[in-house]
């Protein structure tokens, strides 16, 4: 239990763990991926009460401190007694990686404060192997919990969870099975020099975020129209790719991602699995109208059927497991035109002490990749819609697309 400041700084400790890593966290190992969940506050911030509040969430999810280690039969997490990782620095608060070294052989997690005044940009920044975004969030909301309690001189104790589970072991209980037979063990490759890796790409993001009224007016739109916030979103992302790339709208590849969690029998808690996600490939035939509610009707109609038959539950796992593209039924042809989504959902409300409010939430991300392409994250946060452009930085598309994005937008909410 933690009271006292003497208390906050107490050293953590845990108990060893050592397990492989399954097919569907060993990707985002290789890519040495870190999920960046930053949230912007404003007022006083008691720096040694969240680095105390975020020491305790370490304590109860301890694979935040684990870290990433390698053996004979590849990458294996590795529980640690390292201390949390806690960064203050002055900066760029639209910049919250700023600053931030990121090594996931010494720890998976780390909080990074950027400081601008009286405000602050708060990220915790997560490898995507330990935990997806439903997971992050969930962490992140006790962070907040437990920083309020501190500052308001409660004393904190949270209950102890368990090391997540992976995604295969998830559904393989729950007799869901690859489609796909796994493939024959490739023969061992010669010895040579290996390539270098490629460096990190930082991702801190440019935000188009809606009104409430406009958020309201999505919501509304969606209801009459019987299609889902998402299908609406998923639309309008779709034709402003379609305009800044110059493509018919059949031409685009839709990626989507899809939380399992309360679509499994029985559920999955946010924090029981590492990557608890389903993955889905969408592409609008000749018969779907360039309009937004059109695309999202048939978005939905394809989703649902997914669902019913269980492909999209098992998507991962026959990804990972079966060769070539019999096992990515969505990629058609060569080299396709990807556009990529992300929706992480509506947060909870944070609870934060008096004199400190929280007023946005958004992502950012470091990945190691030879290829840098861009995608978009979607989360609600405070009654209203942000979507997130996860471009390199540079790219010199960007303000036309946030600009096309906006006139889409602008198109469904007026339209009622």
């Amino acid at each position: 239990m933690l009271g006292t400041h003497a208390d906050w700084r107490r050293s953590v400790t845990r108990a060893g763990i050592r397990r492989p890593l399954a097919p569907s966290e060993k990707i985002h190992a290789g890519r040495e991926a870190y999920i960046g969940y930053t949230v912007r506050a404003v007022g006083r911030l008691d720096e040694a009460a969240l680095a105390a509040a975020y020491e305790a969430v370490c304590r109860s999810y301890p694979q935040l401190t684990a870290r990433i280690d390698t053996d004979d039969d590849g990458p294996v997490l590795a529980g640690s007694d390292a201390r949390p990782q806690v960064g203050f620095r002055d900066g760029d608060l639209d910049r919250p990686l700023t600053g931030l070294e990121l090594d996931q052989r010494r720890s998976l997690s780390a909080l990074h404060v950027v400081r601008d005044g009286d405000e602050a940009s708060v990220c915790l920044a997560v490898q995507h192997s330990i935990a997806d975004a439903h997971h992050a969030i969930e962490v992140l909301t006790a962070l907040w919990s437990g920083y309020t309690d501190l500052v308001d001189g409660v004393p904190v104790d949270l209950p102890r969870h368990p090391y997540p589970r992976s995604l295969e072991d998830l559904l393989a209980e729950r007799g869901i099975h690859p489609a796909a037979p796994a493939p024959a063990a490739a023969p061992a490759p010669s010895p040579r020099q290996p390539a270098p890796p490629p460096e990190p790409v930082v991702r801190h993001v440019v935000q188009h975020r809606l009104s409430t009224a406009q958020t309201a007016a999505l919501v509304e739109r969606a209801h009459r129209e019987h299609v889902t916030v998402n299908g609406l979103l998923s639309g309008a992302i779709l034709l402003a790719e379609a305009e800044i790339r110059g493509l018919p709208l059949t031409d685009l590849l839709y990626r989507y991602t899809v939380n399992l969690r309360s679509r499994l029998t029985p559920p999955v808690g946010a924090t029981e699995g590492t990557v608890v996600l389903g993955g889905v490939g969408f592409r609008a035939t000749d018969a779907v109208a360039p309009d937004a509610v059109a695309i999202g009707r048939a978005i939905g109609e394809q989703l649902r059927a997914g669902l019913a038959d269980g492909s999209i539950q098992r998507s991962l796992l026959d990804m990972l497991s079966g060769p070539g593209p019999a096992a990515r039924p969505w990629e058609q042809g060569p080299a396709p035109a990807v556009v990529s989504m992300m929706n992480w959902g509506v947060l909870p409300p944070m609870r934060t002490p008096a004199g400190l409010r929280l007023t946005n939430f958004h992502s950012a991300s470091r990945i190691r990749e030879a290829v840098a392409l861009g995608g978009y994250v979607v989360s609600t946060f405070d009654g209203r819609v942000g979507i997130d452009l996860a471009w390199p930085d540079g790219d010199p598309e960007l303000p036309r697309r946030i600009d096309l994005l906006r006139e889409q937008l602008g198109r469904v909410t007026r339209d009622r």
